[in-house]
């Protein structure tokens, strides 16, 4: 755990925003496009409602509520809640989360819970997360008391095309499905960050072990228009810093922006994952989150720390 007076010294670096890639400069905050972040008054069944910020129905199992699914674990703020009267929020699976898309068959292959803004940001006029440069904003960490079986491939956050067909980016955890896909993980516990899921393989632009009771801050800014991805990254409350990039990222096909988890199954290439493969009985696992935003980056502002 950190000290108070460490806390404060990275409470006092309020307004470090980028201009460069990787280069702090002190300014005012970015314009944010979606807050994500979690008022410290909400309680999981406010996210059951149609006033949340979240979409009160996807994605989770058939017949469960955000109410069941969602936790507050008691755990120090993220780097980005620190500040904003905020706390983050614990996204969990079990055996019941099998997700049922309207009009279409149980996806018995995956677990999954996911939440997703609740306006479609992708036709958003000017305020569209999808158009010029956007940067998206997350903090993640493990809860010892759910923990994951990395034998499987996780998905904590991703971007998805929106007539699902691919996705612009995946953080991916977990043994990947194939080493076709992903020739490059060789750590199971660790934490990827992938471009164009189209792609065989897919291009991995950072990687980094998943510790254990951390706090994982992230940061991608998305070219929407040149097709470029830059990547940031720190842990517990150190400022973010340039890990990769700008690169270049095919970032056609807009979409939606997903923060949970999705636990792809395991079984022999081939098998269609969203209705075939292994997944155990009895599971019980969760990720926690944080700090989640998406801001305007257009003039180059990128918000290193709060």
């Amino acid at each position: 755990m950190h000290s108070t007076s460490l806390l404060v010294a990275f409470i006092c670096l309020a307004g470090l925003t980028s201009v460069a890639p990787g280069i702090p400069q002190p300014g005012a905050a970015c314009p944010v496009l979606f807050e994500g972040r979690v008022a410290l008054t909400t309680t999981a069944a406010d996210f059951d409602k149609n006033t949340s910020v979240y979409n009160n129905l996807y994605d989770l199992g058939q017949n469960q509520t955000w109410a069941e699914v969602l936790k507050f674990p008691a755990v120090a703020p993220s780097l980005f809640d620190l500040t904003t009267a905020t706390k983050s929020f614990e996204v969990t699976i079990d055996d019941e989360s099998i997700f049922v898309p309207g009009g279409g068959e149980p996806q018995v292959g995956f677990r999954r819970s996911e939440l997703l803004p609740a306006v479609d940001l992708s036709t958003n006029g000017n305020a569209s997360t999808v158009q010029g440069t956007t940067t998206f904003h997350w903090s993640v960490r493990t809860d010892s008391t759910r923990p994951l079986n990395y034998s499987h491939e996780y998905h904590p956050v991703w971007h998805e095309y929106a007539d699902y067909s691919s996705s612009q980016f995946t953080i991916t955890a977990g043994v990947p499905f194939s080493t076709a896909k992903d020739p490059k993980i060789t750590t199971a516990k660790s934490l990827r960050v992938a471009g164009l899921q189209s792609n065989t393989p897919e291009t991995t632009f950072f990687q980094t072990l998943f510790t254990d009771d951390v706090w994982h801050n992230f940061a991608l800014t998305m070219g929407w228009v040149d097709n470029t991805i830059t990547v940031y990254y720190s842990e517990g409350y150190a400022p973010l810093e340039l890990v990769a990039g700008p690169a270049f990222n095919n970032n056609t096909g807009g979409g939606a922006f997903h923060v949970g988890i999705l636990k792809e199954p395991t079984g022999p290439l081939g098998i269609d994952v969203l209705y075939q493969g292994y997944q155990e009985s009895g599971i019980n696992e969760g990720l926690i989150f944080g700090g989640v935003f998406i801001e305007n980056s257009d003039d180059g502002c990128v918000t290193l720390s709060l």
